[in-house]
């Protein structure tokens, strides 16, 4: 096998499984040989990225004399630590969201369509976070997304699922234009859109910003770009979408958008605005700690009143975009400040370690936390938080995951978004941002409140047998319900990866720490 064909190995797997899936659905075997053929697609290309982790970072397509060069100086593609922390990330959604989906799509036709749906949509998300050309980023998003879409409305029977697909697509469109647009007025500045001319992105990014020659065109570009990705992140004022979206398509979609869409949106945001506008780094600075303040408290405060689990955890992601925000400030106002103590470590990297290790860390409390709705949702055959009264008694197994996924998105000792909230908040004080510090350790005691508040259901409160009028479904219509194993499983592994990511996270945050590194240095 060719040395490029290796460097694109995760990538050739997931387009030879779609292949796969496609070709049963086609013979219409799709439903009995689908599922598996996806999950295992999915751990290949995983562990084909795992055993290039701390690898040599390369540049594809970029040399015009040799197209298939890989040791030219630039390329359409960079393949570094930074993009292989974040295909880890996309392929761990991929294969939890195929699991769970074996049993939530079982009944639906067309299965081979809804998977190679999925896969094609982590290929797009690859792809952008590789991504060294604007105009390839912008191909990269529509890929990326335009799966998605078709995902949220794939369940055509349910009104609430059309209405809240169309919204999605209808939205989505609106910020595709807008990073076009963005785009565009950035060729018109710098004749050049990244390594075809051949550029890199940093460099035409840097060019851009160069201060003697700034002009308000300059403002109105990187603004109509963030308008766009501030949508994917799902930051306010961007996040209107998001609460109807999660609540209204199937919940292995919502899975998928909560975990791994938000992902996207955060690295097309870093490739293109932390990495290349060093310069102007206090303007976006305060940028990102306003938007991070504004962000993380109306989560908060809104999630504090829902009644519906998944406009809950809607709102939840909405207050951790805010999070990963003061990590993105941090970095764009102290990117080269050494850090007293740390070797080798400048603010600016440390924060974007800590922004990637976090929109790991919730990628995987989300994907618990989706899943125990998931099984909920069939049991008690409700989504109302109140119908959580007493299911320590119907599924205890379950109680026990939501409760270590919840306290972990609180922010609870040793668990996982203990320690990924702990680096956020070092790295704004790193950043001499104390006060956005204090905002976020502020909005994560308010935080406790709604979580807190649904496990309590679960534990304290009698079930729906005995105090029938607090709920919203008839107690005489539950039924037993048995988890099937493709739901215990995906939730299984994810409760043990909050813990051992919580206990043991030297490993994971070295290599984040690595892949800022190679982000910055690219």
């Amino acid at each position: 096998m060719s040395n490029i064909a290796i460097i694109l190995l995760p990538f050739l797997i997931l387009i030879g499984t779609m292949i796969i899936c496609l070709l049963l659905e086609a013979f219409n075997i799709a439903r009995r040989f689908t599922p598996p053929i996806t999950i295992i697609g999915g751990f290949l290309s995983l562990y084909s990225v795992i055993i290039s982790v701390n690898g040599d970072i390369s540049y594809l397509f970029g040399n015009p004399d040799d197209f298939l060069d890989i040791n030219y100086s630039s390329g359409l593609l960079v393949i570094d630590d930074f993009f292989r922390f974040f295909a880890i990330i996309f392929l761990i959604v991929l294969v939890f969201v195929a699991i769970s989906s074996s049993d939530y799509m079982k009944t639906d036709y067309n299965l081979g369509v809804y998977y190679s749906l999925l896969i094609l949509a982590t290929i797009g998300m690859m792809v952008l976070v590789a991504a060294n050309d604007l105009l390839l980023i912008f191909v990269a998003w529509e890929l990326g997304s335009l799966p998605v879409y078709s995902l949220a409305a794939y369940q055509k029977s349910r009104a609430e699922t059309s209405e809240s697909a169309l919204k999605f697509f209808l939205i989505g469109a609106m910020s595709s234009a807008f990073i076009l647009f963005g785009i565009s007025l950035i060729y018109g500045i710098t004749s050049s859109t990244g390594s075809l001319t051949p550029m890199s992105l940093e460099t035409v990014i840097i060019s851009f910003a160069d201060l003697s020659s700034y002009s308000p065109l300059h403002v109105l570009a990187l603004m109509f770009l963030f308008v766009g990705f501030g949508y994917k992140m799902a930051a306010v004022p961007f996040h209107a979408w998001a609460v109807d979206v999660y609540q209204g398509t199937p919940t292995a979609i919502t899975t998928f958008l909560a975990a791994g869409s938000k992902a996207m949106g955060f690295a097309a945001i870093m490739r293109i605005v932390v990495m290349g506008l060093t310069d102007l780094g206090e303007i976006w600075g305060m940028i990102f700690a306003i938007l991070a303040v504004l962000t993380m408290t109306l989560g908060n405060l809104v999630a504090l009143v829902q009644t519906n689990i998944k406009r809950m955890l809607a709102y939840s992601s909405i207050a951790h975009a805010g999070y990963i925000l003061i990590s993105l400030a941090a970095a764009a106002n102290e990117p080269a400040a050494a850090i007293t103590g740390l070797i080798d470590i400048t603010v600016g990297s440390f924060s974007i370690a800590a922004a990637e290790f976090h929109i790991l860390t919730h990628a995987v409390m989300k994907i618990v936390a989706f899943t125990v709705v998931i099984v909920v949702s069939f049991s008690v055959g409700s989504e109302d938080i109140n119908d959580y009264a007493g299911l320590r008694k119907r599924h205890p197994w379950i109680v026990f995951a939501m409760t270590i996924a919840l306290l972990s998105l609180m922010g609870i000792p040793p668990l996982a978004g203990f320690i990924s909230k702990l680096f956020i908040f070092f790295s704004a004080i790193y950043a001499d941002l104390i006060w956005l510090a204090i905002i976020g350790v502020i909005n994560s005691a308010i935080s406790v409140f709604y979580y807190i508040r649904v496990i309590k259901l679960m534990i304290l409160d009698p079930p729906a047998e005995e105090l029938i009028e607090s709920h919203t479904v008839n107690v005489e219509s539950m039924k037993t319900y048995r988890i099937p194993m493709s739901y215990a499983m995906a939730i299984g592994i994810g409760v043990i990866l909050i813990i051992l990511i919580g206990v043991i996270p030297g490993a994971i945050f070295d290599f984040a720490v690595n892949a800022a590194n190679n982000f910055i240095s690219s």
